[in-house]
């Protein structure tokens, strides 16, 4: 804490305030502050990277002086949720150099990754755009007394064997994962077999054998299988090792995922923004109409009405790019079954998100506007709380595009079941978007604003999604200018060195594969834009398989793990059942099916990736309505595994963990354990398909 070594330990977060950090002459940290914002945060210096431990007493000093008089709070908090302080102090900045000291005793419950704060921002004793400077120095945070600590809970423990936690149909391929099973002497090494065991009656039922293990990087394990494909009656059961090492229970039979399909469908409907949710259909998540005022268009006075949509994450702002991901995968769900999902009218649900989207097209230009959220994320509210004005941002290219994708995607199903006047409301709409980003095409994409700091989904290039509304326009008007410019994006995809598998929010093109394949005008064409397309979008398929079949949890992923790498999971097994509408492959079936596996369960942490499901799911998922009730909405994929560690929980609980086991089941890791409506529409599909 004395800055020997610079200042790079400490970071600002600002909230309307302005600032500049340097390590000054006298070798202190000196913060300038140009203007304070409006809140005691609006500048607010932290330091992240140490623990506090439950029943401990600290002592923490530092030396502060300032170039003119004011107050300011110095606090250690927890760095998520509410941000509620375990300990904070206001003190009065003097122009002479004073030593602060405090004791406290740390109440709550241990927390591995608290944060340290000065802030810095709005004081009765300072205008708000008067230059000044406050210097710090000889920090120290010390553990004077652990005589009262309080022994933590220990923390899960995966089991050694993994099995898909809701089960299996009866002539499904049915693998379980083995990792680091003993042999009498200690080694690790697995051993040769295994039982299922009825988990009513104790009786074993079938003896089988495991593989030889192998040292994977991705999880630190020596990890072995064992097919049970063979297996195939109706029960309930455990598998059970010769070293007495047990699975989860499982079942084996039909309609086992109708259940979890129904409430990760109704995921949707209990994210809707601005209308009352009644307590009979959202029990605990019921609300009043929530964000329901005009919204401003930023930088203007004016204001429209953008009421509607889906919350779409843990925070509650409404952004286009994902809600048009999330529509197309609901929208092939529903192709694909119309009957699977029993409780929750599918084609409804989704209108409820469109009807909000055309609410954001501008009636003049056809643009869309990229998002609507307040200039700044919530505190740890529930969606009524938050009343922040709302801002709409400026209109950008890729939004209007996917728009026009997912509207052109929209129109023709609505059309076919019935409605046809909407699905021309959705036609007319994405047509007009398609015009907007031709004449748009070259300028800069979208970048937030420098005083809104939600969610940005930005993305450098519009190729993909360029690719993916020609396909869908093309598919529903057989109009052949759409599929020139089909072949213009192929061309500007593949220079951008990007290929056609993707189902993310920022790689769409293969949902245009999909569209374009589909569709029976270009499947007659003898060009060489259809075999282009095929050999493009296979080879995804392909590749996915042999990254699935090269890991030992038959999950496609080599050894790093993205923010919200379940998405990607649930992406490349809806990928493949994509491609086997088109071409059926029992390897594709098969493989899918392993990634349903591995998100419920057939993965290095033992959970089940979906909360209120299986034995072992999250608890404490980051999403502010279940924080604030203090009970878990059910039907949530989380992001899952992070490697990167991008949250200061998970940098502090995960360093040096194998990639694959880098997740927390912490509200404050954000990384790993939000939740958004495009990581639950991929697996809408994928349970689906599996039904």
């Amino acid at each position: 804490g004395d800055f020997s070594d610079g200042t790079n330990h400490f970071n600002v977060y600002t909230n309307g305030g302005s600032y500049n950090m340097t390590r000054n002459s006298e070798g202190e940290l000196q913060m300038d502050i140009t203007n304070t914002g409006t809140v005691n945060y609006g500048v607010q210096l932290y330091y992240d990277g140490f623990q506090l431990d439950q029943g401990a007493e600290y002592e923490f000093s530092f030396d502060v002086r300032g170039s003119i008089p004011r107050d300011m709070e110095w606090r250690i908090q927890i760095n998520g949720g509410d941000y509620h302080a375990y300990y904070a102090e206001v003190i009065d900045v003097t122009e002479e150099t004073q030593h602060v000291v405090s004791r406290f005793t740390m109440e709550e419950a241990s927390d591995p990754a608290p944060r340290l704060c000065f802030n810095m921002g709005a004081s009765d004793a300072v205008a708000q755009d008067e230059p000044h400077s406050v210097m710090l120095d000889n920090l120290d945070l010390e553990l004077v007394d652990d005589s009262n600590l309080v022994e933590q809970a220990a923390a899960v423990e995966a089991p050694k064997v993994k099995i898909n936690q809701i089960g299996y149909h009866p002539s499904d391929k049915k693998v379980a994962v083995f990792s680091d099973l003993a042999c009498s002497d200690g080694e690790i090494s697995p051993v040769s077999n295994f039982q299922i065991v009825d988990s009513s009656t104790g009786e074993t039922v079938y003896n089988g054998t495991i593989s030889e293990g192998r040292l994977d990087t991705s999880t630190g394990e020596v990890n072995a299988s064992g097919d049970f494909s063979d297996f195939t009656t109706p029960g309930t059961y455990k598998i059970v090792t010769a070293d007495g090492e047990e699975s989860f229970v499982f079942s084996i039979g039909e309609d086992l995922y109708q259940d979890t399909l129904e409430q990760v469908a109704k995921m949707f409907y209990l994210q809707r923004c601005g209308q009352e949710l009644t307590e009979d259909e959202a029990g605990a998540f019921a609300h009043p109409a929530c964000h329901d005022t005009l919204a401003t268009i930023y930088g203007t006075n004016q204001k429209i009405d953008v009421s509607g949509g889906w919350h779409d994450a843990g925070d509650y702002g409404r952004y286009i790019v994902p809600a048009a991901k999330a529509v197309a995968d609901l929208l092939l769900a529903y192709e694909k079954d119309p009957d699977a999902v029993k409780a929750t009218d599918l084609l409804q649900e989704v209108k409820y998100e469109t009807d909000w989207m055309l609410k954001m097209q501008d009636p003049l230009t056809g643009g869309v506007y990229h998002k609507v959220t307040c200039k700044a994320f919530p505190g740890t509210v529930l969606p009524q709380d938050e009343t922040e004005e709302l801002v709409v941002s400026p209109l950008s290219k890729v939004a209007s595009i996917d728009f026009a994708a997912s509207m052109a995607l929209a129109s023709r199903i609505y059309t076919e079941n019935g409605d046809g006047a909407y699905g021309q409301t959705c036609l007319d709409a994405a047509q007009k978007a398609w015009s907007y980003y031709l004449q748009n095409k070259t300028v800069r994409g979208f970048q937030n604003p420098s005083d809104i700091t939600t969610g940005e989904y930005a993305d450098g290039s519009s190729a993909q999604e360029y690719f993916w509304a020609a396909a869908e326009l093309y598919k529903t008007t057989g109009k052949s200018e759409y599929k020139t410019h089909m072949a213009e994006a192929l061309a500007e995809t593949k220079e951008a060195s990007e290929n056609l598998g993707g189902l993310g929010w920022m790689d769409v093109a293969a949902y245009g594969a999909y569209a374009a394949l589909t569709t029976p005008k270009l499947l007659a064409d003898s060009s060489g834009l259809l075999s282009e397309i095929q050999t493009a979008f296979f080879a995804a398929a392909d590749e996915v398989v042999a990254i699935a079949m090269s890991n030992p949890y038959l999950v496609s992923r080599k050894n790093e793990f993205e923010w919200g790498s379940n998405m990607g999971i649930a992406n490349n097994g809806m990928l493949l059942m994509l491609a086997n509408e088109i071409a059926p492959n029992e390897e594709y079936v098969n493989c899918a099916k392993m990634q349903l596996n591995y998100l419920m369960g057939v993965n290095a942490t033992g959970y089940c990736f979906v909360t209120g499901a299986g034995t072992l799911s999250p608890q404490n998922p980051h999403h502010r309505p279940s924080q604030v009730i203090g009970e878990c909405m059910p039907g949530m994929l989380v992001g899952g595994p992070d490697s990167a560690l991008e949250d200061p929980y998970a940098k502090a609980v995960l360093k040096d963990t194998p990639a694959a086991k880098c997740y927390a089941d912490n509200a404050q890791s954000y990384s790993c354990n939000e939740v958004t409506i495009y990581w639950n529409s991929p697996l809408v599909y994928l349970l689906t398909a599996n039904s």
